[in-house]
């Protein structure tokens, strides 16, 4: 049984003894969900951590190469080998720099949210506190992360781009083709967190909100 369904429950009934006998019930199921969002999350923002260490290593690994003077095995060219620029070195330890801020950025974020739900006791007022908590955290983590996440991503990837696509000679129409498809996925990736937050979090906000007031006016 979901929130939604239990709060169906009690909204179809005008005696208190129904919610005595569901809320074990109902505590089961927030600790239950609020356990499913806790690994949802750990795993969301390991993985997005990951990623951005791992493309932190690959910049600084360009990098490296371009300072050795031996690309061959990097960059394999479809034109003439174009001989790389300070300017291309500057471009990808700021896109390394770039993905190494957002890895940190998610890492703090997370820490910070994890000291907030501790705080939180384990009664059934305290962990739907816990997951309005959790449910706050998504929806503003959701739209945040579009400038202090996506946008400096995006930045740093189009940067990386364009220096490969200098290493290789590639011809003026291939950048603008680039900078047409990064903006585009840019544009879809912002609209899917803006629906994420229409049609999933902000719906279960209010579902949690509902039934917190519904269990403080039966404490009455």
């Amino acid at each position: 049984m979901e929130f939604s369904e239990i709060k169906m429950i009690w909204d179809s009934q005008n005696q208190e003894p129904l919610y005595a006998m569901n809320e074990n019930a109902l505590h089961s199921i927030v600790q239950r969900r609020n356990q499913e969002t806790n690994r949802c999350l750990a795993r969301c923002f390991a993985l997005e951590i990951g990623v951005g260490l791992l493309c932190v290593v690959v910049m600084f690994v360009y990098a490296g190469v371009l300072v050795s003077g031996n690309q061959q095995w990097v960059i394999k060219p479809w034109g003439n080998t174009v001989t790389p620029t300070g300017w291309d070195l500057l471009g990808l330890l700021v896109a390394g720099a770039i993905w190494a801020y957002y890895a940190a950025y998610m890492y703090r974020s997370r820490k910070q949210q994890q000291k907030r739900v501790e705080l939180f006791d384990s009664s059934l007022r305290g962990d739907l506190d816990r997951a309005l908590s959790q449910t706050d955290f998504q929806i503003k983590m959701t739209q945040d992360i579009v400038w202090w996440g996506l946008v400096p991503v995006w930045v740093a990837v189009t940067l990386w781009l364009v220096v490969l696509f200098h290493l290789k000679g590639a011809p003026a129409w291939v950048y603008v083709l680039m900078i047409a498809v990064a903006l585009g996925a840019l544009v879809v990736v912002v609209s899917g967190k803006q629906r994420a937050i229409t049609n999933r979090y902000e719906p279960r906000r209010r579902e949690l909100e509902s039934l917190r007031s519904k269990l403080a006016d039966t404490a009455r």
